[in-house]
């Protein structure tokens, strides 16, 4: 297992969870009791716990607010083991994400990155200094990259080099910032993580909105080195150049599932860092997911 020491970078969104869940399904403009739990989240910050969990070390890239709710932030990420030396705080408010779900699943939520997006130049030039400070000895398995980044800042990762070459993992975030990902496109490095309504999404602008999985796949293949697509409870794909594979999970009632897509990337690229086949970083990555969402 040569990789496993080494450690990855998350770079993205990192701030407070607000998850509303209602026992009762919902339509536009309910009023309906249910519980309200605050958390840690965003994704680069689920990806960084849920890989230090697998033991596999992580540096944060991010930014937060300099208010108190940033520092507890900082403070719980670090209690996980997470290194935050690439965490940048910043003379705003730390941001925010609040959903709201049913038993159906997601009604809606409102990430708001303002905070992020603006301080983006920070975190490009925090980047550089380490790097810079590395002396070009920097020992990383891998780049993980949410879309919660802005296009500007994937733009100027990319032109900089700093990181290409080494494999680079992009987390898709929403459907509402999936044309961030053609940045990445014709990268040789790239794997994409991503559900099939995102897939549909991105890809609707070529035809229309009737893609069956094989197309989803030929398109996506024809930009990325790696796919790895999921369908709710349906058949997981991952698919490279050379062969497609698929892993069906079983259905469960998911007690909640905010965060669901973030456990599954992150827990099968620790697998596979820890020596896992193709095969069985699906398989057990789903069961990870299963038992943290049922």
């Amino acid at each position: 297992m040569p990789e496993e020491a080494k450690p990855v970078i998350c770079m993205g969104s990192f701030h407070w969870d607000e998850i509303a869940l209602s026992s009762n399904l919902l339509e536009k403009g309910d009023d309906s009791p249910g519980t309200v739990h605050k958390n840690p989240g965003g994704v680069a910050f689920n990806l960084a716990k849920t890989m230090t969990e697998f033991g596999i070390p992580v540096l944060l890239a991010s930014i937060l607010g300099d208010d108190a709710e940033g520092q507890e932030l900082l403070n719980i990420a670090e209690s996980l083991g997470i290194s935050c030396e690439l965490v940048c705080e910043v003379p705003e408010k730390t941001g925010r994400y609040v959903a709201i779900e049913d038993p159906r699943g997601l009604v809606a939520a409102i990430a708001d990155c303002d905070t992020l997006e603006r301080n983006e130049d920070a975190l490009l030039l925090r980047l550089k200094n380490w790097i810079a400070s590395s002396a070009g000895n920097m020992d990383i398995s891998r780049v993980v990259v949410d879309c919660n980044l802005s296009s500007h800042f994937m733009e100027n990762l990319l032109n900089a080099r700093y990181f290409n070459n080494y494999p680079i993992n992009i987390a898709s975030a929403s459907n509402h910032k999936i044309d961030r990902l053609s940045n990445f496109e014709l990268n040789l490095n790239t794997t994409l993580y991503l559900n099939r309504l995102e897939a549909i999404g991105f890809l609707a602008g070529q035809k229309n909105k009737g893609f069956d999985t094989k197309e989803i796949i030929q398109n996506l293949l024809g930009r990325y080195k790696r796919v790895i697509l999921t369908d709710g409870g349906n058949k997981i794909i991952d698919a490279d150049g050379s062969n497609v594979i698929g892993f069906t999970p079983l259905t469960i009632q998911p007690h909640r599932i905010t965060g669901a897509g973030d456990y599954f990337m992150a827990a099968h690229m620790a697998l596979e860092l820890l020596g896992y086949s193709r095969e069985d970083a699906l398989k057990h990555a789903s069961i990870y997911v299963r038992e943290k969402i049922a």
